[in-house]
This record gives C-alpha cells, structure tokens and sequence, in this order.
C-alpha cells in the first residue's frame, strides 16, 4: 500500500521531524533514504536542543527511524514494515490509530525504545519534553520532532557510560558506608567556586590548560574546562544560597546580634567597609559572620559610614536585632553612631531623657562600644615615643644585616658553629607597637651572637649592653599590653567579663613602673592615656563581668576597690549607678521577653568551659560590699530573677577552662529572661578585630593580579571565604598572632614549616607589613 501523503506541518515546515529537513525516501517497506535540508525550510521554533549537528545535514537513516518517524508523526504503528496500513481502521475493527492533532503531538501508543531511556514531561497530557534518565540532558518530545534526536542522543550517552565502565570504580565514605561515586558536573562547579575563595585563587582558573590537565589526569579524566563567566555565576548562586541560609535560618534563631565595622583601604586605591556580625547560636556557642564589604567610594563622613553599614543590617532584617556597634575612636565614627542610634533602636528600646537645652532629648540604650585593642595601642604609643632612641639602633643593626645577601650568609654560618639555628630578623613599624615587641622578642634569644658579629662588621660599637638591657626590660614591660590585646581580640568566647580584669592588669603594672626610676618617663604618659579613656568604666563591661556567676556584685564591688586603689579614682557612686542601671536593663527584657517565663527548677551544678582569669586577687582583696544587693528604689518590690541571681553566692569554680555561656545555657529554665540579657551582653565584642581581620582576607583577594574584580565579587569572595572557615571554627585568629609568625618563620635553614619564609627583603625588610594597622 502506497505510503499517505504527508500532512503539512505547523510554521511551513514541510518535513517529518520537525527539523526542517526533505526526506527522500525509498520503498514504504522499509527502504533507507537521504535527508537533506530544504532550501525555503527552519527549524521549528519550539526547540531548545533541536538544531541539527553538523553530521546530521546529511545522513542515512536507517528502518528504525524512519518508522519511528512515522509512529510520531501520524501515530501509525508501522510494525517490522511489512504488513498494510488500513488508513480507515479504527480501534473496533483492529487497525492502527492515526493521530488526528492539529499540533504535531500524538498521545497514541509510545513505540520506541528510545523512551525506556528517556522521562516524558507533559502539559496537558500532551508530551513536550524528554529528559535523559543518565544525564539529565532535555530535548523537545513533540511528536513532529520524531525521536531520532532522541536515539542519537541515546547511542552517544551510551558510548560515555560504557567508556565511564571502564574506568576504576570509586568509593566514597559517606556516613551511610561506602558507595559508588560518580561524578557530577553541578557538584565539580560547587566545589570548584568554594576552592576559589578558600584559596584565594583566580576565577578563571576553571578555564586554563594547566587546571584541566591536572585534574583529568590526576582526579577525573571526563573533568571538561569552566569558563570563567560561568564560574562566575556559579560563585554568584553559591553565595545567594548560603546567604539565603543565613538570613532564614541561622540568623532568626539569635536573639540579637552585635556588629563590628571599620574601613579599609587597598592598593587598587578602592576603599570597603565591612559590617560582621557576631552572635549566640540556638546552641550557645559565639559565632561571627560577615554579612557584608560594601565600597566606600565616597568620603569617609559619618553620613556616608552610617548609610552603608544601615543597608547591609537592612538586608538581612536585622533593624530591630542589634543590641550593640563596635567602632573605632575616629571622630567620624562618633558621628555614624549618632546617626545609627534611632535607627537601630527597636530591640533596646528607649526612654526620655529632657535637658533644659532639648526637652525633647531620648535616651537610647543602644550599646555603643569602643575598640579596647584600639584604646590599648593609643596608651602604649604614648610611652613608646621616649624608647626611641634605644629601639633605633636596633632597627639600624637589623637593616645592616638583612641588606646584604653575603652577610646573612656569614651570619648562618656564625649562627650553625654557635649551635644556633640561624635565622633572619625583622623590623618593626611605627605604628604598631607590638611588631616592637616582636622584634625584640625574636632578637634577645640571639643576643651573644648578634651583638658579635654586627660589631665585627659593622666597624664601630653600635649595641652596647645599656642597649640589651634596655631591650629586655622593654620586652617585660610590654609583654602584658600584647598578651591582653592577643586575649580581647577573641571573637569564640565572650571578652566583654575579661576587661575588667585585664584593665586592672594594666593600671597596676604602670602603678609598679612608676616606682622605677628608668620607667618612670615611660609609665607616666601611659597611665595618664589609660585615664582618659577608661577612668570612666563602660557599662558594657560591668554587666557583663557581674553576669559572671563567680563574680556577680560582690567580685564587682572588690575589682572597684583594686581600680580606685591603683587609680586614685573613687568609684563607690558608679557601683551605685551601675546597679541601677542594671536593673532598667532588666526590666525592659521583662516588658520583651516576658512571655517566655517559665516555671522555676532547681539550679544544676555549674559545667566548666574557658576563660583566661584567675580570681584569688579579686576575692582576697577587700571585704564584702557595703551595700546590699537588693535592688534600688527604682526597682520592682516583687523578687525578680536579677535579684535572685545577684543574692546567690558566687560559683566557685575558678578552673581555666571555665565557661560562661555554657553555664547560663544550664540555668536558663532558672533564669528564663536573665539568661537572655546574659547571651546578649556577651556576645558583644570589645574589639574591632574581627572586622580588620577580614581585610587580611581581602588584600589577599584584592592584590595586583586580581584588579578586574567588581566590588560585588570582591564581597562574595570575602564572605563565602569566611562562612567556610566559621563552618570549622578556623574564622578568626587573633591579629598579632598572625603578626607573631610573620617575624617567627625567618629561619635560614629547611627545617619546619615557613623556613626563609617572611616579609623581610633586602634592606630593612618589615615583617608583617601587609597586617591590618591597628596596633592590636
């Protein structure tokens, strides 16, 4: 029987298929034919994946095909080609179906075995699309198309898992056991975006020769090159999923959040602003995030400031979250502070406060909290300045030696005979003065060695031993300022309890060297710098350290009698309006948090954690306080819990290892409300290290041969790179301890990690040049 005349397709295209192609065929039973395209033919325009390959143009199609095309377009089952077709046949009287829509598509009897390899997506029981069940690859499925895309597709999908068969199976070791992996493109981008900003590496490195060669040769032989645009966008949606996350799950289960923010400026001339976060998580731990590092490409005012840290907190819906912002002690911050006070109001609240100048004036309590690393440095510089001249002719002995290779090479050799193991030294830099510290620190071990081989070369006596002592006693004096900047620098464990205790450090370590006559001049300045900004004690720090439980207002009374002892301040009306204070705080999270009250239990034994203070000074010192702990006239008659807690003895647990936040996770059934005061006080952070720690981060991202990176990759890297490391709790090391390696790793010799390794080149080298510039 004669073969029927083709119906024309939709879109003028007159070819079975859909592909725009005249078929000239043979006999009906099944002759082969060729396929070439039309001159007035197209494609038709429903097809994503249907132009044609290059080897399709022409090609010969075998039996299969051809009756697969006709299944699709007519949907006449054609069998093995040689039995009639009754084109009148109905499905009463058993012959074949012939699809009568207008459209191309059949919803007849599926023939091919092509669709055991593919799934079918219908809209309105009509199948449109067909998705590879292997590789997921998508193709049109309308019956016009015919399925001989499909089979192609097929047989080349079968050759790569056949090729793929070959290959060495491997296992990976998921927490279900051991299983067969296979390789994923979606996950090799993923991955590949993450590698990037852990290592700081270039986005385009997806696309070079020596990246695809190392991988197919040493991972995955079917690895195929990502061009740089796509790792792009893939980088993009990495960050918006895991910013997505941030915002709808981790960040919503904190009951606030404290924000550090400074300003950094690079070497491509571009100035950002980073905004983090820092926060208790649902299971009390400390966690710090950036949430973002916008460019500041205009003046560095207090209006500009508080713009750009309002639309990052506004991003994230955290208006009505912040408790507290920690700046440093520029002016123009001040300023961005009183911009951001009515702003960020909403979770502290606020009550009024008239002046006789403004009647109208409100009182915020809004926590604003000054950088302590950065009030630490100003005191020290302040004495630093009369050490000059001693600290100079170090430098200039250290620049004589790093100036010369054929010195440093004498020097090893001198250093090896001497048993020594030789090493370089770096300078220090004037505006930090714990790279002073450091340098001393890493000299004075080779004082025998050093002092003899610069006066054998140099040709004059140019250390003399009033030089070494002067150095020693530098390094001792200042060694207790850089361990409390290494300390309060922490961002996994509250540092707003240890203030206090580290300022009482302080002012009696400078109340000792006013006695001696050499540290007199130096002291002096100091504690007059100390004075000035901390005579008056910030609230923030006397919260928190009565809200220790070892301490609570019979410690804080004690640590007041130490201050005013060392100080000369008398301080018993600031315990006064501390407690008060205190308990208006208190009272505003009873009106908020009110409802969460529950039943009282019994008080569990205290668990043990960290913290970095012993407490035999403070209990040994003066007696109890005068005064009792029973809240003022200002407060409620009713026994709250602030004042429950406060009338309780301290916990005597004084173990290193102590751990504040773990202790009021145990007592908040206790203390319902008060436990959510304490996790907020304590998450506040006393320095804005943790914002400069992150421009490390960036001047790595932003060095010379990264300059075509927009402002918004620059933030995407910064904050994927730092959500990574907080997933391993590797977010943050304190500053001078990223400072302390850079003057440490200056062997000469192979031995260890970093070995001739260091920022000191040529003459007078600085080591740790790239570090942030606070001095702490």
């Amino acid at each position: 029987m004669a073969r029927p005349p083709k119906r024309p397709l939709r879109g003028g295209a007159g070819a079975a298929g859909g592909r725009g192609r005249a078929r000239l065929s043979g006999s009906s039973a099944g002759g082969s034919g060729l396929a070439t395209r039309g001159e007035n033919q197209h494609p038709l325009g429903d097809g994503e994946d249907q132009a044609p390959y290059a080897d399709d143009l022409l090609e010969v199609e075998d039996d299969d095909d051809i009756r697969d095309d006709a299944a699709g377009l007519f949907g006449i089952d054609l069998g093995d080609g040689n039995q009639p077709i009754d084109v009148d046949g109905d499905d009463d009287d058993g012959g074949v179906e012939v699809s009568t829509d207008t459209h191309g598509t059949s919803s007849g009897k599926k023939v091919s075995a092509v669709w055991d390899y593919f799934h079918e997506i219908k809209e309105k029981g009509i199948r449109v699309r067909a998705i590879c069940k292997h590789c997921h690859a998508r193709y049109t499925a309308r019956s016009a198309a015919g399925t001989g895309h499909l089979r192609r597709h097929m047989n080349s999908c079968m050759k790569k898992r056949d090729q793929a068969s070959l290959v060495q199976s491997k296992l990976a070791l998921n927490p279900d056991g051991l299983n067969n992996w296979v390789y994923d493109p979606l996950i090799a981008h993923t991955e590949l975006c993450r590698l990037i900003a852990r290592l700081d590496l270039p986005l385009g490195i997806g696309e070079t020769d020596a990246w695809e060669d190392y991988i197919k040769r040493a991972h995955n032989p079917l690895f195929q090159k990502v061009s740089r645009q796509t790792t792009t966008r893939d980088m993009s949606k990495l960050f918006d999923e895991q910013r997505d996350m941030l915002m709808k799950s981790v960040l919503p289960t904190a009951s606030s959040v404290s924000l550090t923010s400074d300003i950094w400026s690079g070497n491509a001339k571009e100035d950002y602003i980073s905004v983090v976060a820092h926060y208790v998580s649902a299971d009390w731990e400390l966690q710090k995030k950036v949430i973002g590092l916008r460019l500041i490409d205009v003046s560095h005012s207090g209006d500009n400031i508080a713009d750009r840290i309002a639309s990052v907190v506004e991003e994230f819906g955290l208006i009505d979250k912040v408790f507290s912002v920690s700046l440093d002690n520029a002016s123009a911050n001040s300023r961005a502070y009183e911009i951001l006070q009515p702003m960020f109001f909403g979770y502290l609240g606020s009550y009024p406060a008239p002046t006789p100048t403004d009647p109208n004036k409100v009182q915020y309590l809004l926590v604003h909290q000054r950088c302590a690393c950065h009030i630490i440095n100003l005191i020290v510089k302040s004495g630093m300045k009369r050490l000059k001249p001693y600290t100079e002719d170090f430098r200039t002995a250290i620049s004589f030696l790093n100036s010369s290779n054929q010195r440093i090479a004498l020097f090893k050799n001198y250093c090896k005979a001497q048993g020594l193991r030789p090493r370089k030294f770096g300078l220090d830099m004037d505006v930090r003065w714990n790279s002073t510290f450091l340098m001393l620190k890493h000299l004075l071990p080779y004082k025998e060695v050093f002092d003899v081989f610069i006066t054998s070369n140099y040709g004059s006596t140019l250390l003399t031993a009033q030089h070494w002592h002067v150095a020693e006693q530098i390094m001792i004096f200042l060694e207790l300022f850089y361990n409390s900047t290494v300390v309060l620098s922490g961002v996994y464990y509250p540092t707003t309890p240890l203030v206090l205790h580290h300022m009482l450090d302080m002012v009696e370590h400078l109340q000792n060297a006013e006695r001696d006559a050499n540290f007199r001049m130096i002291a002096t300045p100091m504690k007059l710098k100390f004075l000035k900004y901390w005579e008056k004690i910030p609230l923030i720090y006397s919260y928190a350290f009565i809200l220790d439980p070892r301490a609570k207002m019979k410690g804080f009374f004690n640590v007041l009698e130490l201050l005013a002892k060392a100080t000369g301040c008398i301080y018993s009306s600031y315990y006064a309006d501390v407690k008060d204070e205190l308990y208006k705080l208190f009272g505003n999270y009873e009106q908020k948090f009110g409802a969460v009250r529950s039943q009282r239990v019994s008080i569990p034994s205290a668990h043990t954690g960290k913290t970095k203070q012993a407490w035999g000074r403070i209990f040994g010192g003066p007696g109890d306080s005068p005064v009792s702990s029973s809240p003022s006239a200002h407060t409620p008659s009713v026994v709250s819990e602030l004042k429950a807690y406060l009338d309780s003895d301290p916990v005597t647990c004084y173990e290193e290892s102590f751990d504040i936040l773990l202790w009021w996770r145990d007592h908040k059934l206790t203390y319902p409300i008060l436990s959510i005061m304490a996790r907020d006080i304590m998450s506040v952070p006393v320095s804005t290290v943790s914002s400069e720690s992150c421009f490390s981060c960036t001047s790595r991202i932003l060095e010379d041969r990264r300059r075509r990176l927009l402002p918004e990759h620059v933030e995407m890297l910064t904050c994927i790179k730092d959500w990574e490391q907080g997933a391993r709790r590797e977010q943050h090391t304190p500053e001078d301890l990223d400072l302390e390696e850079a003057f440490k790793n200056l062997f000469l010799d192979e031995q260890g990690e970093g070995s001739g390794s260091g920022s000191v080149s040529g003459s007078g080298g600085t080591a740790g040049a790239g570090a942030g510039a606070a001095g702490g």
